[in-house]
């Protein structure tokens, strides 16, 4: 068996993965619109399982409250990663990189809120930190009291709302992943956000797909790469690895994000990025650190723990 150091390598390389792919987003975007770039990906991804599913031949009977709890998880993250792909064709990658930071803010908050954990003052404060950031990332001009005319400022919003509904439907899905393999939830959560999104898809511009390398590799990576064995690697380490180890594993995301994405896009570092990236991975920071704290002075199992997978699993 392997050591947790290894378990631990191991996740940080699905991160590395993980952080490039607002990049590949934006790569793919030339040449593929959202809907059909988000509509394959999640297509792919369940194809994927579906074959594992097949090769191991899971038992596929769930109940109808779990059935219900599958079909509002997938319209959850086809909405959530719509906006995204939006978000990120108006803004930038690095900007999304960033704002992943927002995503175990965010399932701290839920927890509170549903699994009735106790709301921190480090929460709160990492919330304030982080939004802050977010207002300096989308370039509000306070002498002007608005967001500029490039867009940008409205593509974040839509990426933090993207993740925020992520966050919805690891609360929604986490009593029936209990009961059932996960591995078939996922794959029933992929289907229904494939089907929900093949609506607007057959009235859009149907399923024909004129593609060129850009749009494969990006396709593939999103698909192969950042789905199916992104979570695969999540739920193995998981197993051997305490989670309040692979909570910090994520701050590899924002600052990596944003080198790859000035690597391969071009994107500048500029003010408006160091200064909202700062904002952003110090309010993680604050709020992460702080649940931690808590977790273990009170000899609690971190209420993240109860999620499926992390948001950029999908």
């Amino acid at each position: 068996m392997a050591s947790p150091a290894v378990w631990i390598a191991l996740l940080a390389v699905m991160n590395l993965f993980w952080a490039g792919s607002y990049s590949v987003m934006k790569y793919g975007l030339a040449s593929l619109d959202p809907l059909s770039l988000v509509f394959w990906r999640l297509s792919i991804g369940f194809i994927i399982l579906a074959g594992w599913i097949a090769i191991r031949r899971y038992d596929l009977r769930i109940g109808w409250r779990d059935g219900l709890r599958v079909a509002s998880s997938g319209i959850c993250i086809a909405l959530s990663s719509y906006l995204t792909v939006i978000g990120v064709e108006m803004s930038h990658a690095s900007d999304a990189s960033l704002l992943y930071v927002f995503e175990p803010v965010w399932a701290i908050i839920l927890a509170c809120i549903f699994l009735k954990e106790r709301m921190l003052m480090s929460t709160i404060l990492g919330l304030v930190i982080a939004i802050a950031g977010l207002v300096r990332l989308s370039g509000f001009d306070i002498a002007a009291g608005g967001l500029p005319d490039s867009g940008v400022g409205l593509g974040n919003a839509l990426i933090v709302i993207g993740l925020m509904s992520e966050g919805l439907f690891s609360i929604m899905l986490k009593p029936a992943s209990k009961r059932r393999p996960v591995v078939v939830l996922l794959a029933g959560v992929l289907l229904v956000a494939s089907l929900t999104l093949a609506i607007p898809m057959h009235f859009k511009n149907g399923f024909s797909l004129a593609i060129d390398r850009a749009g494969i590799f990006s396709i593939g990576y999103l698909a192969v790469i950042c789905t199916a064995l992104g979570y695969s690697v999540w739920v193995a380490v998981l197993r051997h690895v305490p989670l309040s180890v692979m909570e910090f594993t994520i701050f590899i995301q924002p600052i990596a994000g944003m080198l790859i994405a000035t690597a391969a896009l071009g994107e500048p570092i500029d003010n408006r990025v160091i200064w909202g990236g700062a904002l952003c991975i110090a309010g993680m920071a604050v709020a992460v650190t702080g649940h931690i704290r808590y977790a273990k002075k009170n000899g609690r199992a971190l209420a993240t723990k109860d999620f499926v997978m992390p948001a950029d699993a999908l």
